[in-house]
């Protein structure tokens, strides 16, 4: 068995995240067509890629995984306990400064992963709060695409106490993981909005991927080029 197999099923035991996507029927719909399984890079690429990795201290000690270009839509993400998955196609031909920017994004998960409590502390002073799952209602959860991002700690966080965003399959037809919408749920009424609060849009403009504070920040700190423990530390410290 490869080693980026073994790490896979050692992942899986922890998160369960690719049972989790096969219990939920529209999680299951939209993977229909990815091939979750170990890839390859060619040597050339793989070499490249290890020099950019060197270059970010928070990926020290870090497992790297290739998958199939189709695995999850062909989105990078991490898996516990600190593996970022690759499908091929994020890295072949793809350009230094956006793989740069790509690998600094998943070292912020890998990090969120180690250090829980300090981007807990960190989302609370921003102005979230923390959501029980089960306070979403079953018909809402049921349409939300799960990532393996956000799924293992609290997968829904509320803006301003009331507004949690929802990444919502568009419909229950032709699906993929690409067919979302960020829709908004107030806590206060259930009522479900297609657009954020205007706090939301007054502190953050629009974000590229708004569905969880957690992504927001990757985002916002990874095009900072932040790439040090003591940088993170100094930004999860202060205010935005």
């Amino acid at each position: 068995m490869s080693e980026a197999r073994k790490l896979l099923i050692e992942a899986e035991r922890i998160d369960s995240y690719r049972a989790k996507c096969k219990a939920s029927i529209l999680n299951e719909l939209a993977r229909s067509q990815c091939k979750y399984a170990p890839f390859f890079v060619s040597p050339e690429e793989a070499q490249r890629l290890r020099g950019l990795i060197y270059r970010i201290e928070l990926l020290n000690g870090a497992d790297i995984v290739i998958l199939h270009s189709s695995a999850d839509n062909g989105f990078p993400h991490t898996r516990p306990k600190a593996i970022i998955c690759l499908p091929d196609s994020a890295v072949t031909d793809a350009k230094e400064e956006n793989l740069s920017d790509l690998l600094r994004h998943e070292a912020m998960h890998i990090h969120q992963r180690k250090f829980p409590e300090l981007w807990r502390d960190k989302c609370k002073a921003e102005g979230w709060t923390p959501v029980p799952t089960n306070e979403i209602p079953l018909e809402f959860r049921r349409r939300c695409r799960i990532n393996p991002d956000t799924c293992y700690d609290t997968p829904f966080w509320a803006w301003a106490t009331h507004h949690v965003p929802l990444p919502m399959f568009k419909n229950a037809e032709s699906l993929t993981l690409s067919d979302v919408n960020i829709e908004w749920l107030d806590r206060r009424t259930g009522a479900i909005f297609h657009e954020p609060p205007k706090s939301f849009t007054e502190k953050y403009g629009s974000p590229s991927q708004p569905e969880h504070p957690y992504e927001i920040y990757a985002v916002k700190y990874a095009a900072a080029g932040i790439s040090s423990h003591s940088a993170l530390y100094n930004k999860l410290m202060t205010s935005d």
